[in-house]
């Protein structure tokens, strides 16, 4: 396997490993009370602390801070970090988690189409295939077509919410999308930034949220367990950040650490190595690590109709893993042969060079 192979087999791995860690949202949030996008907050304040930490003790990296020029792409990119985890987390006080789930998990589409046209990463026929097998996957998985058939809920009541849930989805695909440009950001300067926006955003959307929403609250749950009243509605109560117990603390930064910071870090990373299409390959397999964390954390039996979403997102995601390192590899072939015949020729210029000398 040559460099460009190789490059392209970490980036996919690094994604894989991002998607995996963001599945884990849902079951720490079981555990935690505060608003969802209080976490939200968290998860990207925290990798700001914990990268603004990790910079001290790394020799030179506050200064490759200073000297990388900043522009509206990097700015854009944590702006849409922080909006799209912020505003699903909104939405899911608005609409049905299936319709939420299902308008955030249209982003990586909305990215490979303008990456397609803005910055002409064009898929063969073999990757929008695997596309639209783990896109349907995800459908199957979050529940929007079962055997009953589809269950997205369009009901007026939740027109609010899906309205937030699809802005979930642009920001989605828009961070995506602007983490394609400016490749010759330091990841990590990269990263350093996404996370002081994305925080910064985030606070916007509490604030609108607490005074002209309705004042911040969290469910009541019992062992991870949403609880409902006499009627059937979800039972909340009123939040106070200073109020919250020590468990809820202590989940909530290892959702930050684990969730956030790890998450994000790393989706930075694959970014500079991915298209948006390799991406959106990928990017389904949080659902398969939010399903097996609801079934060996919380019982959460899987119907056939999700497991058959999770495989046919591992094929689309394997499959597309296979097409792109083996195109890189060839990619890498022909460079390392023009390589091989440029260094020939130099060779046979400085022994020609040579002879003249001596005659």
């Amino acid at each position: 396997m040559n460099k460009q192979a190789k490059y392209k087999l970490i980036g996919f791995v690094m994604m894989f490993s991002s998607s995996s860690l963001m599945g884990g949202i849902g079951a720490f949030t079981r555990f935690i009370d505060a608003p969802g996008d209080f976490v939200s907050f968290w998860r990207n304040f925290a990798g700001f602390i914990a990268l603004s930490i990790i910079f001290c003790f790394m020799g030179g990296a506050w200064k490759k801070v200073k000297e990388t020029r900043f522009s509206g792409m990097m700015l854009l990119s944590g702006i849409f970090l922080g909006l799209l985890s912020g505003l699903y987390c909104l939405s899911t006080q608005y609409t049905t988690l299936a319709n939420a789930s299902f308008l955030i998990y249209t982003g990586p589409i909305y990215s490979t189409v303008l990456a397609a046209i803005f910055l002409k990463e064009r898929l063969d026929w073999k990757g929008y295939l695997c596309i639209v097998a783990v896109v349907v996957g995800m459908l199957f998985i979050v529940g929007i077509i079962t055997p009953e058939g589809l269950t997205l809920d369009l009901d007026p009541k939740y027109s609010f919410g899906n309205a937030i849930a699809f802005a979930s989805g642009v920001a989605y695909g828009l961070y995506l999308f602007f983490s394609r440009y400016r490749e010759d950001c330091d990841s990590n300067v990269r990263s350093w930034w996404n996370f002081l926006f994305g925080s910064l955003s985030i606070v916007v959307l509490l604030i609108w949220h607490h005074f002209f929403l309705q004042p911040l609250s969290y469910t009541e749950k019992v062992n991870g367990v949403t609880q409902f009243d006499a009627s059937g509605q979800i039972i909340t109560h009123a939040w106070n950040m200073f109020t919250m117990p020590a468990s809820s603390w202590a989940w909530l930064i290892a959702a930050a650490l684990i969730t956030g910071f790890g998450a994000f870090y790393l989706l930075t990373h694959a970014t500079k190595r991915l298209k948006a299409g390799e991406l959106a390959a990928i990017s389904y397999q949080e659902t398969i690590m939010a399903s097996l964390l609801g079934l060996f954390l919380f019982g959460e039996t899987m119907t056939a109709f999700q497991i058959i979403g999770g495989a046919l997102i591992v094929i689309g995601g394997v499959s597309q893993i296979f097409f792109s390192t083996k195109a890189a590899g060839k990619v890498g072939d022909k460079l390392e042969k023009t390589e091989e015949i440029r260094e020939s020729l130099t060779e046979r210029l400085e022994e020609e060079e040579a002879k003249e000398s001596l005659n």
